[in-house]
C-alpha cells in the first residue's frame, strides 16, 4: 500500500473513532482505583478554535475557484489520536450551475461535497491522522469550485457563490504525555493559553526575575501566559468547570472542592486536591518556576492531602503513594544542576525552571535556539544571540523565505524577525534585497515579484521569462520599521489558457537563498521603534518593591509590556526599588510606575492624563479607567519605556498587542493600541525625512535656483569683461 493510501486509511480510521468513541471513559469505583487510573493514564488533551489561532474573522472563498490552508499547531514529533477539526460553516450560491468542495490533510483529499442548493449549511467534521509531524503542524486544505455553465467557453466567474468558515471552528487531539521526553519537545506541546506556576502570591526577587522572563519568552513564542500562584489556607479560588471523580469525594479535600464557584481554601489538604487535578483544575501548570518555597509548599500540601487518603483505607493509601511517586516526583523533588527539565505533573508534561537560570532559560526558549533543546533536563551554561557581523543578513536565517513553489495566480513567502536581533552599533535595515527566478506561464509571460515589508509595498517587477535568476532592491523607510517585522515576496501570474477549455496550469518560482536585508547606521527619532532597538541590547528593568506582593498580577503585566516593545528578557537586569522613590537608570531601560529623576511622564496621579503641547498641553483628561499609558523617555542619554497605569484598576492585556509607531500609547486591553508622536502630532517631520524621491528630485527646485546664480554670475562677469575691452580700446584710440 502506497504512503498516501495508508494516510488515507489512518484519516478514515481517526474519524470513525472520533465518531464511534463513547462519550467518556468509566470512571474508578474506588479512590484506590482512581489513584491507580491517574497513574496509569498519561493522555493530554488540547482544544482550540481557529479565533484562537489567530483567523479572527471568518474564511471566505468565492468564485470559480478558491483555495486556502490552515496550518493547525501539533506536538513536533509526537504522535497523535482523535485528532479533528469541526469545521462550521455555510454557503451561499447566487449563480446557477453546480459547486464542490474539497477537504484535504497534508495535500491527501479525505473528503469532498457537491453542492446545488440555493443555500445551506457546510460544516464538516474532518480527522486528522495521528502521524508525527516534524513541523509541528497539521496543513489541512479547503478548496471551492463553480462550474456556471456546462458550454465549455462560457464565462464561468461565480462571485455570488460563497463558502464561509467560522472562526468558532474547532480543532481538537489527545496525545501520550509520555512521548514528550526533550525541552523542545515539551515546548512544542504547549497550549495556546499557558499556565505558568509561582510559589505564591507573594515572591522573593530571584522567583520574579525568572517568571517575567520566561513568560515574556513564551509571549513572544506566540502563547498567552496567565500567572498563577499556589493558594495557601484562606486563598479563595475559582473551582468553575471542574470534575471531582465521584470515587474521590469520601475524601474530605475533593467533597470541599466539588461545591465549585468561587471557593475559599480550608486546609492544606485541599491545595494538594487540585494540584491533582490535571487538565481541569485551576492549578493545571504547563510551566513552573521551581523555586524551593513551591517545593516546600508543594510537599506540605501533598502530605495533608495523603493523611486524609490514608484515612479512607490502606489500598488507597498505596495507590496516592505510587501516583504521587510518579506523577508528582518531578514538582516535589529539585533536579541537581538542571536548569530547565521536562517531567510529568498531575498526567501532563511540564517545563521545570529553576529561578537562579531564568534569563540563560529565556534565552534558550528564544527562536533561535529552542530547537536545540534535545533533552528531558538541560543545564543552560550560555544561550544568547549570536553577535552580528557586517552588514548583510540572509533572509533564510530569520525564517523558511529561501525555496520553491508552484503558482497559478498567487504564492507568498515570508519571514519574521524581531528588530532587536539585527539592530547592533546602530544599524538597522536599510535595503531589502530578493534574489528570484520564475518559468513563463503556456503564454510566455513573466511572473510578478511584489516586495513587503509589514505590509507595506516597497516594489515590483514584472520578472523575465526565460527564467534567469534576477536581483529586486528596495529601501526600507523607516515608517515601516517595527519592533517585529515581516518581509514577504507575493508572486502573481494572470492564469493563461491558450484554449478556453484548458485548465490553468500552476509554474515554478524560486526565492534564492541570496535574498538578504542591507543593514546601515540609521537615526530614528525617540519612539517604540527606536526603544525596541535600545533594548535588544543589556538594559534595565525596575519595577516596585510592591509588585513583588501582588505578583500573579503585576508579572501579567511586565511580560505583557516587555513583549509589546520587543524587549529581549534574557539580556535585562532586574531592579526592586523601595516605594516611589526616582531611578537612576545607567542603560536603556524599561520602568512599571517609577519615573528616572527629572522626567516629568505624561501621567500624574489619579488617573489624570496629560500629553504636553506648546504652547499649551495637548490633552489634559481625568476620571481614566482601566486603562493604561506606554511612554518612550529620554533620560540623561538613556532611552527608556515607563509604564504607568490609569485609574484605580489596571487593564488586562491578554490580548497581543504590539507598540509600532509614536512615543505615546493609552491601552485599555482590548489588543488596540491608540499611538500617538507626541514630538510630531501630524507627522510633518517623517513627510521629510521619508520622502522617496531621490535627494536630486527633492531639491530639485534649489538647484535649478543656485544654477540660476551661477548663469547670473557668468554672464554679469562676461558683460563686465566686455565692457572693460571697450573702454580699453577707447582710450586706445
Amino acid at each position: 500500500m502506497t504512503r498516501t493510501g495508508h494516510r488515507r486509511l489512518l484519516v478514515l480510521a481517526s474519524t470513525a473513532t472520533v465518531l464511534l468513541a463513547p462519550p467518556a471513559a468509566f470512571a474508578a469505583d474506588t479512590a484506590a482505583g482512581q489513584f491507580a487510573e491517574w497513574a496509569a493514564d498519561r493522555t493530554v488533551t488540547r482544544q482550540m478554535t481557529l479565533r484562537e489561532l489567530g483567523f479572527r474573522q471568518p474564511l471566505v472563498l468565492s468564485g470559480q475557484e478558491s483555495q486556502r490552508e490552515i496550518y493547525l499547531p501539533v506536538p513536533a514529533g509526537v504522535p497523535t489520536r482523535e485528532a479533528q477539526l469541526q469545521l462550521d460553516g455555510r454557503y451561499v450560491r447566487g449563480h446557477a450551475g453546480r459547486s464542490s468542495a474539497l477537504w484535504s490533510v497534508d495535500g491527501d483529499p479525505v473528503a469532498a461535497r457537491s453542492i446545488t442548493d440555493a443555500q445551506g449549511d457546510a460544516s464538516q467534521l474532518i480527522g486528522i491522522d495521528g502521524e508525527p509531524r516534524e513541523t509541528g503542524f497539521a496543513r489541512v486544505g479547503v478548496g471551492w469550485w463553480s462550474v456556471v455553465s456546462d458550454l465549455r467557453c462560457a464565462d464561468q466567474s461565480a462571485p455570488a457563490n460563497v463558502l464561509r468558515l467560522a472562526p468558532e471552528s474547532r480543532f481538537s487531539y489527545r496525545f501520550d504525555g509520555r512521548a514528550v521526553d526533550t525541552v523542545a519537545k515539551a515546548w512544542g506541546a504547549l497550549p495556546l493559553h499557558v499556565r505558568l506556576l509561582v510559589d505564591g502570591k507573594a515572591l522573593q526577587a530571584p522567583a520574579y526575575d525568572a517568571a517575567w522572563r520566561v513568560g515574556a519568552a513564551l509571549r513572544n513564542g506566540g502563547k498567552q501566559v496567565q500567572v498563577v500562584a499556589m493558594p495557601t489556607v484562606g486563598s479563595t479560588v475559582d473551582l468553575t468547570g471542574i470534575s471531582i471523580p465521584a470515587s474521590l469525594q469520601g475524601v474530605p479535600a475533593y467533597a470541599a472542592l466539588a461545591t465549585g464557584g468561587s471557593h475559599r481554601i480550608g486546609s492544606l489538604a485541599e491545595v494538594g486536591a487540585l494540584l491533582s487535578l490535571r487538565d481541569s483544575g485551576p492549578l493545571a501548570a504547563d510551566v513552573v518556576i521551581g523555586s524551593d518555597a513551591l517545593r516546600t509548599a508543594v510537599r506540605a500540601a501533598l502530605d495533608a492531602l495523603a493523611a486524609q487518603v490514608s484515612a479512607s483505607g490502606a489500598d488507597a493509601a498505596g495507590a496516592f503513594t505510587a501516583w504521587r511517586a510518579s506523577e508528582m516526583g518531578g514538582l516535589e523533588s529539585a533536579a541537581p544542576a538542571a536548569s530547565v527539565r521536562v517531567a510529568s505533573v498531575a498526567g501532563r508534561p511540564t517545563l521545570l525552571v529553576d529561578p537562579a537560570a531564568g534569563a540563560k532559560v529565556a534565552g534558550l526558549l528564544a527562536e533561535q535556539w529552542r530547537r536545540y533543546a534535545l533533552g528531558s533536563a538541560l543545564t543552560v551554561e550560555q544561550a544568547n544571540a549570536p553577535t552580528l557581523d557586517g552588514d548583510r543578513v540572509l533572509l533564510s536565517r530569520l525564517g523558511n523565505m529561501a525555496g520553491t513553489l508552484d503558482i497559478v495566480t498567487r504564492g507568498d513567502r515570508s519571514a519574521t524577525f524581531d528588530l532587536g536581533a539585527l539592530s547592533a552599533e546602530g544599524r538597522l535595515p536599510d535595503q531589502l534585497v530578493l534574489d528570484v527566478s520564475a518559468a513563463p506561464n503556456a503564454a510566455g509571460q513573466g511572473a510578478v515579484a511584489t516586495l513587503y515589508f509589514n505590509d507595506y509595498l516597497l516594489g515590483a517587477k514584472v520578472l523575465a521569462a526565460d527564467g534567469t535568476p534576477q536581483r529586486l532592491v528596495a529601501r526600507v523607510p523607516s515608517y515601516a520599521l517595527a519592533a517585529r517585522n515581516e518581509v514577504r515576496v507575493s508572486f502573481l501570474r494572470q492564469p493563461a489558457r491558450p484554449y478556453c477549455h484548458d485548465p490553468a496550469t500552476a509554474f515554478p518560482v524560486s526565492v534564492l537563498p541570496s535574498s538578504h536585508l542591507v543593514l546601515a547606521k540609521r537615526t530614528l527619532d525617540t519612539g517604540f521603534v527606536a526603544a525596541a532597538s535600545a533594548l535588544a541590547r543589556p538594559y534595565e528593568v525596575y519595577v516596585p518593591a510592591s509588585w513583588l506582593q501582588d505578583a500573579p498580577a503585576s508579572l501579567d503585566t511586565v511580560i505583557a509590556i516587555a513583549s509589546a516593545v520587543g524587549a529581549a528578557p534574557a539580556s535585562a537586569q532586574l531592579k526592586v526599588v523601595q516605594g516611589t522613590a526616582a531611578i537612576s537608570p545607567a542603560q536603556p531601560f524599561l520602568a512599571f510606575a517609577l519615573a528616572p529623576s527629572g522626567v516629568r511622564p505624561a501621567v500624574v496621579r489619579d488617573g489624570h492624563l496629560q500629553v504636553a503641547g506648546s504652547p499649551q498641553p495637548l490633552l489634559d483628561v481625568s476620571g481614566l479607567d482601566r486603562a493604561a499609558l506606554v511612554q518612550v523617555v529620554d533620560a540623561g542619554g538613556q532611552l527608556g519605556v515607563l509604564y504607568s497605569t490609569l485609574g484605580a484598576h489596571a487593564p488586562s492585556l491578554q490580548q497581543p498587542l504590539r507598540l509600532l509607531s509614536g512615543d505615546l500609547a493609552v491601552l485599555d486591553g482590548s489588543g488596540q493600541v491608540n499611538a500617538i508622536d507626541s514630538t510630531d502630532p501630524y507627522g510633518a517631520r517623517r513627510a521629510a525625512q521619508d520622502n522617496p524621491q531621490p535627494a536630486l528630485q527633492q531639491h530639485m527646485v534649489w538647484l535649478l535656483v543656485l544654477v540660476g546664480l551661477v548663469l547670473f554670475a557668468l554672464l554679469a562677469a562676461r558683460i563686465t569683461q566686455v565692457r572693460r575691452r571697450r573702454a580699453a580700446a577707447n582710450r586706445g584710440h
